[in-house]
């Protein structure tokens, strides 16, 4: 269906998602299912709102039954019989907060919406202006408490935003303009809903008596964004500022984390207004879907399996990342070996006895061999990606799986549990940690035959690489700034081979230390991203592990770096390729090069582009290192240097990451030899 933008506006914008619900039924079935917050029956829409209410996902409609059909319990939250009160959101400052307008002094909208910001303890925000949020950017230079790092791309402002999130563990701000502006945060808001990273986007809008005219720069990006958006709002009012920030924050940091997006027309940033800053905020649709405590029983079934299990494994995930204090003394309790995916990597420390690093398509054999080998799964704060399963139906065949997840909708959508928890992981934890004290599990659990069963796999098959003569291998590149760091660097990566090979070989020992575009995959996360960490934690060392196809889609942001000082460095791993689609075309396409080569055809022998010119046009000091013997004194320099750096490290387009399971393969199926010298 086609939906036209006018329709938006019907009945002040209300009656439209009514008659959308009317005329298609399976919405509203749909609706039930999301992630989206307000859709339940019971709610009431505000004042001149428009709501997003419209399924997120078509994944929230299926649920495939796969694996081990014994299902000993699937415990999920139930909607209360009565409609529950009205949900109190509070500002997260405990002081009485001073505002800079006297009180009943009438202020712009734009000012309201800055003092709101304020109100949540923002203090720092990733926007880029233009002709329809002109207005806020006027208003933020009228508070003392907002810095705005300017970002040169919106997008660069979104991924810079998930980076300061993603580090932090508090909401990440980014604003834009409206038409491109808005639709170049298209792909953050993507990623942190895949990722359930914390972000609150705020676009302007063109005046209200001109939207739906085509008017210039005018976008509908309420609609463009509804399916990537935990929630988002359109702004008629401007009485309705404060309670759709405070519900913005909460609504983005509650449950399972996600992106709202608040859009504002330029009229409603210019009206003047004297705000409430004690609105009644109710959400009765969303409060009734948020996860209760879990119960004393549902963890004593799986303190039970735990203890009459023989080869128990870990499977912990990006959900796991507050959890990991409770995750180690669980791990100390029990002996059960860890496994982390892609987002879970540092919730477990890499180094620890116990770490199986990281399962999946590119994770260690050892991690693989135990999942595929185990008895019970425990899936922590995980959703069962196909990046980590492959095969389903062979994924974990032999065990019984019990999963713990804020999220309902993940309950069950891939891989049926056997026990299931709907919960916060921390509280869950905490009382199973009690649960197995009480019970003596040290002295119950013994684990050293099925450890010392992994351990052979270990000795069998570690993480290993070959040399190239006198070239670098980026593996090494990256254990030598493991080395040089000590394992505390805050690490952010593109997307690609670098990214696997930083997920392999750099040793975490800590959540929010690893910042990654996991589920959307998207290059040109790496460089923002670490200016949102570089931000969020001053003192900190920052690296952008990247390779140059990531790289060169926000290669802009270097003007951000130097102009805000950011002592952000650059470990470039520069092979001149696509570097995982040549993989794919070495292994599964005969080596046929298919617009993989970034270099110029015509002087193969030069590296093109030169990374080291965009560097000095933005004033950033730049080294290239071609040899082997020379990699460990150029990122000592690095490191060392002041400021942010950039190091150009020349390494083989043929070296591949291993190990690999072939999409939709199992264990069996692993690959643990060979690279692009090599005919397959």
């Amino acid at each position: 269906m086609r939906l036209d933008y006018n329709d938006l506006f019907i009945f002040n914008g209300i009656t439209n998602t009514l008659r959308l619900c009317s005329q298609y039924p399976q919405l509203t079935m749909a609706a039930t299912a999301s992630r989206t917050p307000f859709s339940s029956p019971s709610s009431s829409f505000p004042k001149r709102i428009v709501r997003s209410t419209f399924p997120l996902s078509h994944a929230k409609l299926i649920n495939p039954s796969h694996g081990h059909p014994l299902a000993i319990s699937c415990t999920l939250p139930k909607p209360p019989p009565a409609t529950p009160a009205a949900v109190v959101v509070s500002p997260p400052t405990a002081e009485t907060f001073l505002s800079r307008f006297a009180p009943g002094e009438p202020r712009k909208g734009a000012d309201i919406l800055v003092e709101a910001l304020e109100r949540q303890g923002v203090t720092t925000v990733f926007a880029y202006p233009g002709g329809a949020s002109m207005e806020i950017h006027q208003a933020l230079t009228r508070s003392s408490a907002i810095r705005n790092v300017l970002p040169r791309h919106e997008q660069g402002g979104v991924f810079a935003a998930e980076g300061y999130a993603r580090s932090s563990g508090l909401p990440g701000v980014c604003i834009a303009t409206s038409g491109p502006g808005a639709t170049n945060l298209v792909s953050g808001l993507a990623d942190a809903m895949m990722d359930s990273v914390p972000v609150v986007a705020i676009t302007g809008q063109v005046p209200r008596r001109m939207i739906g005219t085509d008017a210039f720069q005018e976008t509908p990006i309420v609609e463009v964004s509804r399916s990537i958006t935990k929630h988002n709002y359109l702004i008629l009012d401007v009485d309705d500022i404060p309670r759709v920030v405070s519900e913005a924050f909460f609504v983005a940091t509650s449950g399972r984390p996600g992106p709202v997006l608040i859009d504002i027309p330029k009229d409603v940033q210019q009206q003047l207004a004297v705000p409430n800053w004690d609105p009644l905020v109710k959400l009765p649709g969303y409060a009734s879907r948020l996860p209760k405590d879990p119960s004393e029983a549902q963890l004593d079934q799986i303190a039970r399996l735990i203890l009459e299990s023989r080869k128990p494994v870990l499977y912990v995930g990006g959900g796991s990342l507050n959890s990991s204090a409770e995750l180690k003394r669980f791990v100390e309790l029990t002996g059960i070996p860890v496994a982390s995916t892609l987002m879970g990597l540092g919730t477990f420390p890499i180094g620890h006895e116990h770490s199986l690093q990281m399962l999946g398509m590119h994770g260690t054999v050892y991690a693989n061999y135990a999942v595929d080998k185990s008895d019970l799964l425990l899936a922590f704060g995980v959703r069962f990606d196909d990046r980590v399963t492959g095969k389903l139906e062979a994924f974990a065949s032999r065990a019984k799986i019990v999963h713990i997840d804020i999220d309902s909708a993940e309950i069950g959508k891939n891989k049926q549990p056997h026990v299931s928890v709907c919960g916060d992981l921390k509280l869950a934890l905490q009382g199973i940690n009690r649960i197995l004290e009480a019970m003596g599990v040290k002295d119950r659990l013994d684990l050293g035959a099925w450890r010392e069963e992994i351990n052979v796999q270990k000795e069998k098959f570690p993480l290993s690489y070959k040399a190239f003569e006198d070239g670098i291998s980026p593996q090494h590149a990256i254990e030598v700034l493991d080395e040089l760091t000590n394992g505390d660097a805050i690490i952010s990566t593109g997307v690609g081979q670098h990214q696997m090979w930083a997920a392999q070989f750099y040793k975490y020992k800590r959540p929010r230390q690893w910042l990654t575009s996991g589920g959307l995959g998207a290059m040109g996360f790496g460089l923002p991203a670490a200016i949102g960490a570089a931000v969020a934690n001053p003192g900190a060392v920052v690296v952008d592990i990247d390779g140059d196809g990531s790289f060169m889609m926000n290669v802009q942001e270097l003007a951000t770096i130097r102009v805000e000082n950011l002592p952000v460095k650059i470990l470039l791993l520069n092979n001149q390729h696509l570097g995982m689609v040549v993989q794919w075309e070495d292994r599964f396409y005969k080596a046929n090069r298919a617009h993989t080569y970034l270099g110029d055809p015509s002087r193969e022998s030069e590296i093109f582009p030169n990374m080291l010119k965009f560097a000095d046009a933005c004033g950033i000091p730049a080294v290239r290192v071609t040899k082997k013997e020379d990699l460990r004194a150029a990122i000592q320099k690095m490191l060392q240097t002041p400021g942010p750096y950039l190091l150009d490290v020349i390494v083989p387009h043929q070296e591949h990451v291993l190990p690999m399971i072939p999409s939709n393969g199992s264990f069996k199926d692993v690959i643990t030899e060979g690279d692009g010298r090599t005919r397959y």
